[in-house]
C-alpha cells in the first residue's frame, strides 16, 4: 500500500515510522526543514522522552525539570513535584532528528519544500522544487497542524483553538530545574502563563483566547515576581495556535493526527506524548483508519475528559481563589507526588482529599462543578 503523510513535524514523522512496516510512505513537508516555525515551549515528560530516545539523540536535550512553582497573581507560590519529571527539548533539533530518522527508513520517502495542494481520486497534487506533481496514494494522513490543508480538502471540522505567544529572553529563574506557572486574569483570560528555564534564559509565554500579546506584556512588565527577574530583551519570539479538543479525525481512507486532529492535553497545551500514542495506534490498526480512531479514543478519551475538566477551572477561578489555593497548597504538597503530567486522570486519586482542605464553600463548589460533574 502507498500512504501519503502531509506534514513532517513530530506527528507526521512518528506516523510514518509506525506505518513503514505495512506500507510505502511518502512524507511531504512544506518548510525547508522540520521544527520551523517554532510553536512550542518544548516541555515533555521524561517518560515520553525515554520512549522517543529510539528516534532522537540527546543533542536536542536542553534541560531537566523536577517540578513546578505555581504562582498566584500576588506573587505567592507553592512548589509542586509530581511522580513524573520532565525535560526541555530544542524543537528545531528534535523535529529534524525525527524526520531524518524517517528518511533513513527504506520504505519512507521524505520530500521537503513540498506543499500538498489538493487531490483528485487517489492522486494528490503537490508543489515542490520541481513544480507540480501528482502522487498516487491508497491512504492519506494529515499531520499538517491546526490549519490543516488535508482537513480542509476532505471536509473535516477544525478544532477549536487558543492563541499562544512566547519569547525567549534573559531571565533569573527561581530554580533552573523548575518551570513556573502564572495564574490570574491579567495573564490569561482562560489559561495561564509560564516560564521554562534554559540556564541564563527562559521561554516565557501565555495562552489565551484572544490578545495574547497584551497578556504577555502584562506578565513581563507588571507581574510582581516575573517583572523583577526579566534581565534582557527578546532573543526569539514565537506565536501559534493550540487546539483544545479532538475532532472526529478519520473517514474512509483519510485520517488526521497531531494538532490537525486536536490531539493535545487540554489543560497544558502539550501534545507530543499524545501524538506518539496516536502514531503507535495508527501503526497497529492500519489500514483500518476507523479502528485507529476508535482505539485511540478508547485509550485516551478519559484523559481528554479529565483534562477538559481541569482546563474548565481556569475560567471559573478568580484571582482571590488562586491566592487562597496557593496558601492551601503549601500544606498539601504531598498530594502532588501522586500526579503525572501526561495523565490528568491521576488527579482523581487526590481530588477528594484536596477538596476536604478547602474551607471556602464557594471555592469547593467550583472544584466540584468543574472536576466531579459527570463522573
Amino acid at each position: 500500500m502507498r500512504v501519503l503523510v502531509v506534514g513532517g513535524g513530530p506527528a507526521g514523522s512518528l506516523a510514518a515510522l509506525h506505518l513503514a512496516e505495512k506500507a510505502d510512505v511518502t512524507i511531504v513537508e512544506e518548510h525547508p526543514s522540520a521544527g520551523f516555525p517554532v510553536q512550542c515551549a518544548g516541555l515533555i515528560s521524561d517518560t515520553c522522552y525515554s520512549e522517543l530516545r529510539n528516534y532522537v539523540s540527546d543533542r536536542c536535550l536542553l534541560n531537566r525539570i523536577e517540578g513546578a512553582f505555581v504562582l498566584a497573581p500576588d506573587g505567592s507560590y507553592v512548589e509542586l513535584k509530581g511522580r513524573s519529571k520532565a525535560v526541555v527539548v530544542e524543537r528545531k533539533i528534535f523535529d529534524s532528528e525525527l524526520l531524518r530518522k524517517a528518511a533513513e527508513m527504506d520504505r519512507i520517502d521524505v520530500r521537503i519544500k513540498t506543499r500538498f495542494m489538493n487531490c483528485n481520486g487517489k492522486k494528490a497534487l503537490v508543489r515542490g522544487m520541481n513544480g507540480e506533481e501528482l502522487l498516487q496514494y491508497d491512504a492519506i494522513i494529515g499531520a499538517d497542524g491546526v490549519a490543516s490543508t488535508v482537513a480542509k480538502v476532505f471536509g473535516f471540522p477544525r478544532p477549536r483553538t487558543l492563541l499562544a505567544m512566547q519569547v525567549e529572553c534573559r531571565f533569573e529563574a527561581m530554580d533552573e530545574h523548575m518551570v513556573e506557572l502564572y495564574f490570574g486574569k491579567d495573564y490569561s483570560d482562560c489559561f495561564f502563563g509560564y516560564a521554562v528555564p534554559l540556564g541564563d534564559t527562559a521561554r516565557i509565554g501565555v495562552v489565551a483566547s484572544e490578545n495574547p500579546q497584551q497578556y504577555l506584556m502584562n506578565l513581563l512588565e507588571k507581574h510582581p515576581s516575573v517583572s523583577k527577574r526579566v534581565k534582557g530583551g527578546v532573543i526569539e519570539l514565537n506565536t501559534g495556535a493550540i487546539p483544545v479538543k479532538p475532532i472526529n479525525f478519520a473517514r474512509g481512507n483519510v485520517a488526521l493526527i497531531g494538532d490537525a486532529a486536536g490531539m493535545v492535553k487540554p489543560y497544558t497545551g502539550g501534545g507530543i506524548y499524545y501524538h506518539y500514542i496516536a502514531a503507535q495506534t495508527l501503526g497497529e490498526t492500519f489500514p483500518d483508519l476507523d479502528a485507529y480512531r476508535r482505539i485511540y479514543m478508547k485509550k485516551m478519551g478519559y484523559e481528554y475528559k479529565m483534562g477538559e475538566r481541569i482546563a474548565r477551572l481556569y475560567s471559573l477561578l478568580t484571582d482571590d481563589d488562586y491566592v487562597n489555593l496557593v496558601k492551601i497548597g503549601k500544606g498539601a504538597e504531598e498530594l502532588a507526588a501522586e500526579l503525572h503530567m501526561d495523565s490528568p486522570s491521576s488527579l482523581l486519586k487526590v481530588i477528594p482529599r484536596f477538596i476536604r482542605l478547602l474551607t471556602n464553600p464557594r471555592l469547593s463548589a467550583k472544584f466540584g462543578r468543574a472536576l466531579l460533574m459527570g463522573l
